[in-house]
């Protein structure tokens, strides 16, 4: 189905290491996502990077400690994202989130039937 959509895109930067109580951050904002039922989130696992305080992590350098950066993206409408950042605030104490514009070119949906 094509479909012509201006939409927003929200970046969540945070750190593989990071924990909220025993739960990892990215696990609990992607959940939260769902849970908002924004239309679409994805994390991606970073092979390296670093942050405010420069220290590069790599998955590549043979450390015994290795915190790799995670990214995660959730596509929505702007008042669907934007209504999202006060639950984001209550998980996420440290990490870096970006709003983009967007433009939606095509969805496709399975016409298989479920």
């Amino acid at each position: 189905m094509k479909i012509e959509h201006n939409g927003t895109l929200m970046r969540i930067y945070v750190s593989q290491s990071r924990q909220r109580g025993h739960a990892d951050v990215h696990r609990l904002i992607v959940e939260a996502l769902a849970e908002a039922k924004i239309s679409g989130a994805v994390a991606f696992l970073g092979i390296q990077g670093y942050g405010r305080h420069n220290y590069i992590s790599s998955a590549n350098i043979a450390d015994a400690y290795v915190d790799l950066p995670i990214l995660i993206e959730a596509v929505d409408d702007d008042d669907k994202i934007r209504g999202f950042i006060p639950k984001l605030e209550s998980i996420l104490d440290d990490g870096l989130v970006t709003l983009e514009r967007l433009q939606t070119i095509f969805y496709r949906v399975s016409d298989v039937a479920d």
